[in-house]
């Protein structure tokens, strides 16, 4: 049976069905437009899911047009007067702010659009990876950053800290992430999000805890072991550019030339190096991965690529992939505690962790690094900002 949710807080449970508000989750509900907290015990099917990410006003077909652009424009009208009113959509429920009459109206439509691309666009391949980071990404959203914005006085000579520092200092901070963001599986930002991505790394000791300690899990050189892993090559344990150093270069080059020289060949695929083409068989790999003209990576993402940018788009999709499986095994692991991941932040995890926790930290450890593709070697920093975390294992 079609639903639709009227907020994806978790305090905020409403739905529409058959044409009422309930505040609950009926039973015998399966579809509806998105996820929502509420739902993550809930087996539903999610239309957004479906077409990848598309927006209603994309996928709204031409006979619903007209009363979608009627019902999004009143929508978008309240939430400016929400804006104007300076209600925090945050702390408060949607549903409370609007008339039942325009719910009833806005929920039936969605319902409509959403049977339609049901019947129009297949079920991704990926389509479980992709809600399990949705339900990830939507409990990050709502979390707040605890920042501490005195550091960033430090560098009020730069413009780019000053505007940072205005900016914060209106509201709070939250890292909103959008999973359909880019093709390879790389979460982008949403507009309203702090800039983690961006964030100069002088800038990050703004970040502080709500808990008692950061932890960061980062992966050594993910997209080289992936490339390892695709080969069915065993993960060496010690870092991989000495590891490269030493074997894949022969002892003639230093870590930081060996790093150098392997990142050279990965980004071009037009790359003739004999010593990396040797170890390394793209043309192997991409035998098993690429066919009329779509690379399919192990978690079965698929992304439309032309030769040039295969082989790229492969290994940037798998690495991406594992960080999203493993960060909703972890997520899973923290669920009901007081710790929770804060954010991630490309082949990382950073986990604000509470100490009545810490006893969590070795299982967290091993299933970060306990991948597909074998034991991958990873890093562990700590600290109590993440602008000075402190490596504590090597």
């Amino acid at each position: 049976m079609f639903f639709q949710t009227l907020d994806d807080k978790n305090e905020c449970v409403n739905t529409f069905v058959d044409g009422e508000l309930y505040k609950e989750v009926p039973h015998d509900v399966s579809k509806t437009w998105s996820y929502s907290s509420f739902l993550w015990n809930h087996d539903i099917e999610y239309a957004q899911i479906y077409c990848k990410g598309k927006t209603l006003d994309e996928v709204c077909p031409a006979h619903l047009s007209n009363r979608w652009e009627r019902v999004s424009s009143r929508l978008k009208a309240f939430i400016r007067s929400f804006h104007t009113a300076s209600i925090d959509l945050s702390e408060n429920c949607f549903y409370d702010m609007a008339p039942k009459r325009f719910l009833l109206e806005y929920c039936a439509i969605k319902n409509e659009i959403s049977e339609w691309v049901f019947k129009n666009y297949e079920r991704p391949a990926n389509y479980d990876l992709i809600l399990n980071t949705q339900k990830v990404l939507l409990d990050m959203k709502y979390r707040k950053l605890n920042l501490n914005l005195s550091p960033l006085k430090k560098y009020f000579h730069e413009k780019k800290a000053r505007t940072l520092f205005k900016t914060l200092s209106d509201g709070d901070a939250y890292c909103r992430y959008n999973v359909f963001g880019a093709k390879t599986g790389r979460l982008t930002t949403m507009p309203d999000s702090f800039p983690i991505h961006t964030l100069k790394k002088e800038y990050r000791n703004i970040i502080e805890p709500n808990n008692d300690i950061l932890v960061e899990l980062d992966y050594n050189a993910a997209e080289a072991r992936v490339v390892l892993g695709l080969l069915n090559k065993v993960q060496p344990e010690i870092d991989i550019h000495q590891y490269h150093a030493d074997h894949l270069y022969r002892g003639l080059l230093n870590r930081n030339d060996a790093k150098i020289r392997f990142f050279a060949w990965l980004y071009n695929p037009e790359s003739q190096d004999y010593l990396s083409n040797r170890e390394y068989d793209r043309d192997l790999i991409l035998s098993h991965h690429y066919v009329d003209g779509k690379v399919r990576n192990i978690f079965n993402r698929e992304i439309e690529a032309d030769n040039f940018h295969a082989f790229n788009y492969l290994i940037q999709s798998t690495c991406a992939d594992l960080v999203l499986e493993k960060m909703h095994n972890i997520h899973n692991m923290l669920r009901n505690r007081k710790s929770y991941i804060a954010f991630t932040l490309h082949d990382s995890i950073v986990i604000d962790l509470a100490k009545e926790d810490k006893e969590l930290i070795n299982l967290i450890i091993n299933e970060f690094s306990n991948t597909k593709f074998g034991k991958f070697k990873i890093s562990i920093n700590a600290g109590y900002n993440y602008g000075n975390l402190k490596l504590i294992n090597n």
